[in-house]
């Protein structure tokens, strides 16, 4: 069932040719930085670009991994260089708005699928921070206030972009959903169909000039049916789910990871850890079994310890997350080594009944949802 809809921004809900907007983006940082610093970004803002949108492992977001690639040009710390391109956005980037024009109906289409009971997710390339974000939905025509929607992509919040699949998979797992209940509205055959319906998203081909065709397909949601399962869609989801968890816990304060705020609920620090332990005692050496053996019988894991009975699996929360990051490294080799009629390999599950190594390693990528959702509930970030 269909709970939410992705819209692109650029040419999708803003009319803004890209080509002549990144020249104009390019020649303002020129201007800008080459006034008040002697020093020109655009190059390697322009190399950055790529960089950004290509093979990521989820643990850095795309504005520290910018800003990281800017230190060399400006000779000086991230958190300077960030500063100096707060004030450009504020200062010299709101003239770029001749370049683009609002949407014939943009905010009719936000209003119109959010009363039709769908989440709003703006899915804008993320490679601006939010300020930027802020001053294009403006442009589109649509409230600049995140609080309209129920996510917005920006260079600080995401760990990866398009047309990298993992970037969609990230968004899933922010919002609590599973792909087949997404529809990605967008203009780029690359950047939003295809890279959205490689990790099973429903998708939407709409520019800004074919507004009107959307009202047509929007009734027609309801009746959509998932689109099966690939195997080149589990290493996105993984991928994406771990940018999630590093996006989740980004600002969260240290005092936080012990807290529980929920009566026997875990802390967030106990559920980093089941993410952790439960990567390398049970979801590896699972998906291993199968690969290895003929049609073996898969036992489900005893229940998870309640949170009175299970001592954290280190002391710092950053700590534990970054062992499931490793550990999730481990598990993605093992897959990347699967000959392509390894997915198909049977099992049979305690729960499940007969199941498929790519089943129980889209189990995988839900086992983590679940989790990041609860984590997001626990910190107070979700409903």
């Amino acid at each position: 069932m269909i709970k939410a809809v992705f819209f692109d921004l650029d040419d999708t809900l803003l009319g803004n040719p890209t080509d002549s907007f990144i020249r104009g983006y390019l020649g303002s940082l020129t201007r800008y930085f080459t006034a008040r610093c002697n020093i020109d970004p655009a190059p390697t803002i322009r190399k950055s670009i790529p960089v950004v949108s290509g093979a990521r492992t989820g643990d850095q977001n795309n504005l520290d991994l910018m800003l990281a690639m800017l230190e060399p040009t400006f000779d000086r710390p991230a958190a300077e260089i960030r500063a100096l391109f707060e004030d450009f956005y504020a200062e010299e980037y709101p003239a770029l708005h001749t370049l683009t024009h609002p949407g014939a109906r943009s905010a009719e289409i936000i209003d119109r699928t959010r009363g039709a009971g769908y989440k709003v997710v703006i899915a804008t390339n993320p490679l601006y921070p939010e300020s930027a974000i802020r001053q294009r939905l403006a442009w589109a025509g649509l409230t600049p206030d995140f609080a309209a929607y129920d996510f917005v992509t920006t260079a600080e919040a995401m760990h990866f972009a398009k047309p990298n699949p993992a970037y969609y998979a990230e968004i899933l797992a922010r919002v609590g959903l599973e792909p087949d209940e997404v529809v990605m509205v967008g203009d780029h055959p690359i950047n939003d169909q295809h890279a959205a319906s490689a990790i099973g998203l429903h998708t939407v081909s709409m520019d800004v000039h074919q507004h009107d065709s959307y009202f047509e397909v929007l009734p027609r949601f309801a009746m959509w049916q998932p689109n099966p399962l690939q195997p080149a869609a589990i290493a996105p989801q993984w991928l994406g789910n771990l940018g999630a968890l590093f996006g989740q816990i980004a600002d969260m304060p240290a005092h936080f990871w012990n807290q529980h705020p929920f009566e026997n609920e875990w802390s967030p620090l106990q559920i980093v850890c089941h993410l952790y332990e439960h990567e390398g005692l049970v979801h590896r050496p699972r998906l291993q079994t199968i690969h290895a053996q003929d049609n073996p019988f898969i036992a489900e894991p005893p229940a998870p310890a309640n949170a009175t009975d299970f001592p954290p699996c280190f002391d710092d929360g950053a700590q534990a997350a970054r062992a499931f990051f490793a550990a999730r490294q481990d598990t993605l080799r093992f897959i990347e080594s699967l000959a392509p009629d390894a997915w198909a390999r049977p099992a049979r599950h305690s729960i499940f009944g007969p199941t498929t190594l790519l089943e129980m390693a889209y189990f995988t990528a839900q086992h983590d949802r679940l989790h990041l959702r609860q984590l997001c509930q626990t910190i107070g970030g979700c409903e």
